[in-house]
C-alpha cells in the first residue's frame, strides 16, 4: 500500500481517537466538577466566598477611605451569642448628621467620638440592618454605594455587619452562625435604644437568606419589625444549585437528573442548607421581594416562586394532572381547578406595569387587613444583581416601608 492511501486509512483512526478522548476528557472534567460541588469546604468557600476581599479592603478604622463622609460611621465591634466578635459600621442617616457640628469631633485614636451619639440618632428616625451578600466586605463599593443613597434618599441610619470569616469579624460561616451574627446586629440596636418597628431587615443576595432566618426567627418571638426587603434572593440552595449555568451558558447539573439516585446523594452532600422557602410560614413581617430580570446570577423565578408561597395559604389547592391522559372528565375537572386557583390569585394581587421598569405586584388591601402586613414583588427589567443601586428600586423601599412619610 503507498505512503498516500495508508495516511488516507490512517485519517479517520485518528478523528476517532481525538474524539475519543475528547469525550473522554468532558466527562473527567465534568465529574471533577460535580465531586467538587460536594465537597463540604469547596462548598463554603463558593458560597460564602468570604476570603475573597477586593484590593483588601480592610482599614475599617478608616471608613474615609472608602467615600463616606467624615464623622458619619463608626466602626464597632459586636458580639455574637456564642462570643464571636464581629466587625460591623454604624452610618447615620442624612438629617441627623447634618445637624451635627461640622468638622466633626477629631478621630485621632479612632475611638469614634460620635458613637455616643447612637441612641440619639435611632430615636430619631428609622434604621436599616443591612445583611450583605457573598465576597468582599461591609467596606465593599458597591455596598458603600447602597448606605450612602439609604442615608439620603431614605433618611434612614444603617447598620452594616460582616458575618464571622468576613473582614474583621472572627470565626468561619455556618449556617447556625452567620444567623446569629444577623440577630446580633438587631440585638444591638435594641440595645441602643431602637424599637422594633422602626428596624427595617434588608439583605441582598446570599444575605437574603440570612434576613429569612432572622426575620422567622423574630415572627416565631411574636416580634414585628418595620418589615423584611429580599434583593435579588433564592429560594434555596438546592434549587439555585439546580438552576446554575457555567458561565451562564452550560447546566452544570441538569445531566444529573438522568442518573438514578444523584439527585439526592446531591442533596444530602450539602452542608449550607439556606432555605427561604421552608421559612416563609414565620416571617410575620410585611415583605419586598425585589429582583431584576436580567440576573444572571439568580433568576428572578426564585423571587416569583417566594412571593407565591406567601400566598399559598389563601389559594385553592393545586390542580394535579389527571392519571388517565385518556380522560375528558379528569381534564375537565383539571381545567376547572386550574382556572379557580388563577383567578382567586389575580383577586388576591393588584399588578401594575411600569413602562420601561418593570412588574409591581401588591397584596391587595383586603388580604392586607386580614394578614397585618402586605406582601409585594417589584421585577425590574435591567439592574442584574446589584438591584439595589436602581433608584426606583429604592423609592419603592421607601414608599413602601414609610421612609418618605
Amino acid at each position: 500500500m503507498s505512503a498516500e492511501k495508508q495516511s488516507a486509512a490512517s485519517t479517520p483512526a485518528r478523528l476517532y481517537r481525538h474524539a475519543r478522548n475528547a469525550v473522554f476528557g468532558a466527562i473527567a472534567a465534568y465529574a471533577l466538577v460535580v465531586i467538587l460541588v460536594m465537597t463540604p469546604i469547596i462548598q463554603t468557600y463558593v458560597l460564602y466566598a468570604h476570603h475573597i476581599d477586593f484590593l483588601w479592603y480592610n482599614k475599617f478604622d478608616h471608613p474615609e477611605d472608602y467615600g463616606l463622609a467624615p464623622g458619619k460611621t463608626v466602626n464597632l465591634r459586636l458580639n455574637s451569642a456564642d462570643g464571636t466578635q464581629l466587625g460591623a459600621w454604624f452610618l447615620f442617616s442624612h438629617p441627623f448628621y447634618r445637624s451635627l457640628p461640622y468638622p466633626p469631633q477629631p478621630n485621632t485614636d479612632f475611638s469614634f467620638p460620635q458613637k455616643k451619639l447612637i441612641p440619639e440618632a435611632l430615636q430619631r428616625g428609622p434604621t436599616i440592618l443591612f445583611l450583605h451578600g457573598n465576597t468582599g466586605t461591609r467596606a465593599h463599593p458597591l455596598r458603600t454605594g447602597l448606605y450612602a443613597s439609604f442615608t439620603t434618599r431614605l433618611n434612614a441610619n444603617v447598620l452594616a455587619i460582616d458575618y464571622r470569616g468576613f473582614g474583621d469579624s472572627e470565626g468561619h460561616p455556618t449556617v447556625t452562625g452567620v444567623s446569629k451574627d444577623a440577630r446580633a446586629g438587631w440585638d444591638y440596636l435594641i440595645q441602643q435604644g431602637a424599637k422594633p418597628e422602626d428596624i427595617l431587615i434588608l439583605g441582598h443576595s446570599l444575605g437574603t437568606a440570612i434576613a429569612g432566618l432572622l426575620s422567622a426567627e423574630l415572627g416565631k418571638e411574636g416580634i414585628h419589625p418595620r418589615g423584611t426587603v429580599l434583593m435579588s434572593p433564592f429560594s434555596s440552595v438546592r434549587k439555585l444549585i439546580d438552576q446554575y449555568y457555567l458561565f451562564s451558558v452550560l447546566p452544570l447539573l441538569k445531566p444529573l437528573q438522568a442518573i438514578p439516585l444523584a439527585p439526592r446523594l446531591l442533596t444530602w452532600s450539602l452542608v449550607h442548607r439556606f432555605d427561604t422557602l421552608t421559612l416563609v410560614p414565620d416571617i410575620k413581617s410585611s415583605v419586598l421581594l425585589v429582583h431584576a430580570d436580567d440576573d444572571w446570577d439568580i433568576p428572578s423565578s426564585h423571587s416569583t416562586t417566594l412571593f407565591d408561597a406567601f400566598l399559598e395559604p389563601h389559594l385553592p389547592s393545586p390542580a394535579h394532572v389527571p392519571e388517565n391522559p385518556l380522560s375528558a372528565a379528569e381534564w375537565e375537572n383539571y381545567t376547572i381547578q386550574d382556572t379557580m386557583r388563577i383567578s382567586k390569585r389575580k383577586n388576591l394581587v393588584s399588578t401594575t406595569h411600569i413602562a420601561g421598569f418593570g412588574l409591581y405586584e401588591e397584596t391587595n388591601p383586603e388580604l392586607v387587613a386580614l394578614e397585618g402586613r402586605k406582601v409585594a414583588l417589584l421585577r425590574t427589567e435591567r439592574g442584574k444583581h446589584d438591584i439595589g443601586r436602581v433608584e426606583g428600586v429604592q423609592d419603592t423601599i421607601g414608599r413602601m416601608f414609610g421612609f418618605y412619610e
